[in-house]
């Protein structure tokens, strides 16, 4: 998460801040969004906490779209429940250092603004929610491309219900792709100035190489299959109660035809984008080679399962509102919502600063006490948390080596002019002293002989600028 707040601590902005420093994984919009309401004097908890404001907007979207009273007022419970405590979702959906939070809720606003764009009947109607699906389409996508197979997904689902509405004609359905069509080609050009602005100015494209896997589908398959099924709460579950109930439905009401989907609940609908959404995103996680690489993660599963999972609790709350009296369903409401907001008032976190933070965090401020402003290089792993964990008035610069060139910061040609630095080495074993001499950006630079500061998970030494003969 370091790396998010050292971009919105940025003190100044170019094209390389459009996407997470040092590669194009994901839209750095939110990073960005933050500095111009904010400012720059960002914290971690202060970003986390725009996250999950930001991630539980999604509540209102869904809300809208199940067109239910009870099931609304159901999806402002079901929605934080979903983010916040399955283990298989929380730690990603909730994490300032991976995208899917903001997509989550960004997808939800995008398939309401398909909604309302195929539901307008006068003109300025149409053009407001285009200009509005267009943006949050843009914003998904730049958020992050994998976006699109579920943005594709609820396009259809909103064409077929449209249709069993009595919706005719072609030029509807045509107006409702643009949005998608727009937002696609806004984020493929943003993508191709960033790397052209990337390589230009720090000598790397910072491109992530995503393509077909081939020779490798069936070893994925096998992964991601096993995926499926790891957790408290596994996504194959889920999908399969979600295939059963759908398959109990076809069997039921297959036969009446295009009536049958006319029929279909509100509620059903929304389940029926959020599960088919989910699926969507599989065979994408198959496909590229960029899951393989990066040795399966199960953090690429979270959207779908957050998806399901919704699409699950939307069909249960819709079970209950056909079954259950309004006065139970309210008092259940009711109970349900004091028994949070007293755990909220009541939760104070956890007990204690784990003891590896607390002693990195005395470190930083120890460095920011003693070097306010000055470089600070080594592996990015340490430069970029131990800056991240600074005050902004006297954080340090963060400048990964040149090997890390992956990470290469905006700031490393301040190495050429610089004095001296300050270069971070954590202790590992073997334990040895860093070399007395580093030319760094074509410049020689000694260590003095002794740390300038050394606790029990670094040692800081400082390098002065050689002096030329």
């Amino acid at each position: 998460g370091a790396i998010p707040l050292l971009m919105a601590r940025a003190p100044r902005v170019d094209l390389y801040f459009a996407y997470y420093l040092g590669q194009d994984r994901f839209g750095a919009w939110p990073f960005l969004l933050a500095r111009l309401i904010g400012g720059r004097d960002w914290t971690a908890e202060g970003l986390a906490a725009v996250l999950i404001a930001a991630t539980w907007t999604s509540i209102f979207p869904l809300a809208w779209l199940s067109r239910q009273g009870v099931v609304a007022v159901g999806l402002c419970v079901l929605v934080p429940l979903v983010l916040a405590l399955p283990e298989e979702v929380r730690p990603y959906l909730l994490d300032i250092s991976q995208p899917y939070g903001w997509q989550f809720a960004m997808l939800a606003w995008t398939w309401m603004g398909l909604r309302g764009l195929m539901e307008a009947r006068t003109r300025p109607a149409v053009w407001g929610w285009g200009a509005a699906t267009t943006v949050a389409a843009g914003l998904t996508l730049w958020m992050s491309t994998s976006s699109l197979p579920s943005l594709i997904v609820f396009l259809g689902v909103e064409a077929l219900r449209a249709r069993t509405r009595g919706l005719t004609g072609w030029h509807r359905f045509a107006a409702a792709a643009i949005p998608l069509v727009v937002g696609g080609t806004f984020e493929r050009q943003l993508r191709r100035l960033y790397h052209r602005f990337a390589k230009r100015n720090h000598g790397h494209e910072f491109r992530t190489i995503v393509e077909l896997d081939r020779g490798h589908l069936g070893e994925n398959l096998r992964q991601m299959t096993a995926l499926l099924w790891t957790g408290p709460v596994p996504l194959a579950g889920v999908l399969l109660v979600l295939l059963a109930i759908a398959a109990t439905w076809a069997v039921r009401h297959g036969r009446r035809g295009w009536s049958a989907w006319a029929a279909l609940p509100e509620p059903a609908w929304l389940a029926l984008g959020c599960g088919l959404a989910a699926l969507a995103q599989l065979p994408l996680l198959v496909a590229v080679s960029h899951v393989r690489v990066n040795d399966y993660s199960i953090r690429y599963l979270a959207p779908a399962h957050a998806l399901a999972l919704v699409a699950l609790g939307v069909l249960v709350l819709a079970w209950l509102a056909a079954r259950v009296s309004e006065g139970v369903l309210r008092a259940a409401g009711a109970l349900t919502v004091v028994t949070l907001a007293v755990g909220a008032l009541t939760f104070r976190g956890p007990p204690e600063v784990k003891p590896k933070h607390a002693s990195t965090r005395d470190a930083a401020l120890e460095m920011a006490r003693l070097a306010p402003g000055r470089l600070l290089m080594g592996g990015y792993w340490d430069v970029f948390h131990l800056a991240g964990l600074q005050p902004l008035a006297s954080q340090m610069v963060p400048v990964p080596t040149p090997e890390d060139h992956q990470r290469t910061a905006y700031d490393t040609p301040r190495v050429k002019t610089a004095s001296d630095l300050v270069w971070v080495q954590r202790r590992e074993a073997p334990f040895q002293p860093v070399p007395l001499e580093r030319v760094l950006q074509g410049v020689k630079f000694q260590r003095e002989p002794e740390p300038w500061l050394s606790v029990p998970d670094y040692v800081f030494w400082k390098y002065v600028r050689a002096s030329t003969p």
